[in-house]
């Protein structure tokens, strides 16, 4: 019986040593061969290339030559951030799986893979508990002023006394209002519950009954505007949500209501948050993503005393990797013994 031809192509963030597990798939009449993407070694220009693909789409970044030289006769391929585009795909003669170990598919050409058959999938939730616990701590961080507190510190001063000072609440108390009901916004509403928080949720491709019926309330965008203390965005940037959150929304949430955004940046109205911010109409916010990354020097969000910033660091855990594995090994270990696969994008 034919083999099916497997090729993965591991980087800094999956490295081979995390990619090995694939190789258990050659119990399943498999043969698999490893390549590596030298020009993505770390995680810094693994952040920079999902950021310029985010920004740019998937023309935006360039193909990686020895994935060329190695697919053409390969049924399945596996990648991390390397772009499975039109020249990769037209370079393929047996190609039926592709699959894309992140969150996200926009390395992948998802219409050209569609016209010809070739299924496509990814790895949801791998960062989902990474992202749950650090909006967690990102409202934590900002309604108690943590990072502040600790930046005060090592400039020598000993801060009693905050911007925020007379809303600083126990969780307890506070209504939370989760958009997005998908693998993260669940997962921060499960760590949510151990702080007895209140939690409402919209989200506007999810039919309510879902959320109902999974035990939660759901409302319109403006309730939920209107009637949260913290805000926190969990919905994917598209055409249909970028700048999903403006001038507008600000103005209808609490003054004393927090604004909390670790999923992407072109979600958010950059200049109607920095707005909302300095006139202070909403209490304070703690922002993960930015428009630009590294956030420039001259950056309006450095002059703010009512922002907790972090380093796009949401998804970063030594776990996120090994779950994406996870994820694909189970979807492929499916497919080879021709049983449903769970994460199908098209």
């Amino acid at each position: 019986m034919k083999k099916t031809k497997i090729l993965l192509v591991a980087d800094g963030g999956i490295t081979p040593d995390l990619m090995k597990k694939m190789y258990e798939l050659e119990e399943y009449n498999a043969e698999v061969t490893m390549i590596e993407d030298k020009d993505m070694y770390a995680m810094g220009p693994i952040t920079d290339r999902m950021l310029q693909i985010e920004l740019g789409g998937i023309a935006a970044a360039p193909t990686y030559k020895p994935l060329l030289d190695e697919c053409k006769d390969k049924d399945i391929i596996v990648v991390h951030v390397a772009s499975i585009n039109k020249e990769v795909i037209d370079a393929c003669e047996n190609l039926k799986v592709a699959a894309v170990l992140r969150g996200g598919i926009e390395n992948a050409d998802l219409d050209e893979l569609t016209k010809r058959g070739i299924k496509l999938i990814n790895a949801p939730w791998r960062s989902a508990h990474a992202v749950a616990d650090f909006t967690v701590g990102m409202m934590i961080a900002e309604n108690k002023n943590i990072a502040r507190a600790h930046k005060l510190i090592y400039e020598g001063k000993w801060c009693k006394k905050f911007t925020n000072q007379e809303y600083i609440h126990d969780m307890r108390t506070r209504t939370v209002g989760i958009i997005g009901f998908g693998y993260i916004g669940r997962k921060v509403i499960e760590r949510l519950k151990g702080f007895e928080c209140n939690v409402i949720v919209h989200d506007p491709f999810m039919d309510k009954k879902i959320i109902e019926e999974a035990g939660f309330k759901s409302v319109t965008l403006e309730e939920l505007l209107a009637q949260s203390d913290f805000v926190s965005v969990h919905i994917r940037l598209s055409e249909k949500t970028n700048k999903f959150i403006g001038k507008k929304e600000f103005a209808q949430m609490k003054p004393t209501a927090y604004f909390i955004n670790t999923a992407r940046a072109g979600i958010v109205d950059t200049d109607a948050l920095i707005h909302a911010l300095e006139t202070k109409s909403i209490g304070g916010a703690a922002i993960d993503v930015f428009d630009e990354e590294p956030l420039p020097k001259d950056s309006p969000f450095l002059k703010l005393d009512n922002i907790t910033l972090t380093s796009h660091l949401a998804g970063t855990s030594c776990d996120t990797m090994r779950n994406s594995v996870e994820i694909g090994f189970d979807d492929l270990k499916n497919y080879l013994q021709g049983l449903p696969m769970q994460n199908v994008r098209n």
